[in-house]
């Protein structure tokens, strides 16, 4: 049996499914550092934070058959017990416009759900998915809108500004995804045009470090269009 890793290795990963589909199979167990996808064999390897972390993520598919558009996945710790690839970001691409977003949150002194994602970019247009997750650039986000327009002026309006008053600046560039793929709403994802799909199982926060129990936050800032 292979000795636990913070170092996952995913099989049968066929050319359909993306680096952000594979990051949100896993983001719900805790940061994802590295990511690796190895196209000529059909596989991936993927480094969490932390060996604790795997091993809650391949405790929950022991019991749970991974599935990624229609294709089981197979997961198990990876013989490596370190990735020393450099951690790149493969969702931007910069300045073509897109409904899909990438939000980088800077100065995040309070907590962002997808339920504050939503306050602040909705007044752009309808919004159909939001997905939050933890990199080693911080906290980020990519929000799906309905249509184009609605990014272009989701970005023009908010990029460099504040969600609250002080704190957790928006860095927006457009993504390259054409989709998002979304498997609970809870708050760290939400598919808005899908209200019945689970809210998983209760467990650990992408937010490491942050709790709601007893703690007041302010208003979120009104954002309105220049």
């Amino acid at each position: 049996m292979t000795e636990p890793s913070k170092v996952i290795h995913v099989r049968n990963v066929g050319i359909e499914i993306s680096e952000n589909d594979l990051l949100q199979l896993f983001q719900p167990f805790g940061v994802i550092t590295k990511l690796v996808m190895l196209r000529a064999k059909n596989q991936a390897l993927l480094q969490m934070q932390d060996v604790p972390a795997a091993m809650n993520a391949l405790q929950f598919y022991t019991n749970v058959q991974p599935t990624i558009r229609g294709r089981n996945v197979y997961v198990q710790f990876s013989s490596h017990q370190e990735l020393t690839t450099m951690d790149q970001n493969p969702q931007a691409r910069g300045d073509e416009p897109n409904r899909i977003l990438l939000v980088t949150i800077h100065h995040m002194l309070y907590p962002i759900t997808v339920d504050v994602l939503h306050q602040v970019f909705s007044p752009y247009g309808f919004v159909e998915k939001i997905v939050t997750f933890q990199k080693s650039a911080g906290f980020q986000a990519l929000i799906q809108y309905q249509l184009r327009q609605s990014g272009v002026s989701a970005r023009t309006s908010l990029q460099g500004r504040n969600i609250y008053d002080g704190c957790c600046q928006l860095d927006i560039q457009f993504s390259n995804l054409d989709e998002l793929q979304v498997n609970y709403n809870n708050d760290r994802s939400r598919d808005f045009t899908n209200p019945n799909l689970p809210s998983e199982q209760k467990g650990r926060s992408s937010q490491t470090g942050y709790g709601d129990v007893g703690v007041a936050y302010p208003q979120v800032c009104t954002l309105k269009p220049w």
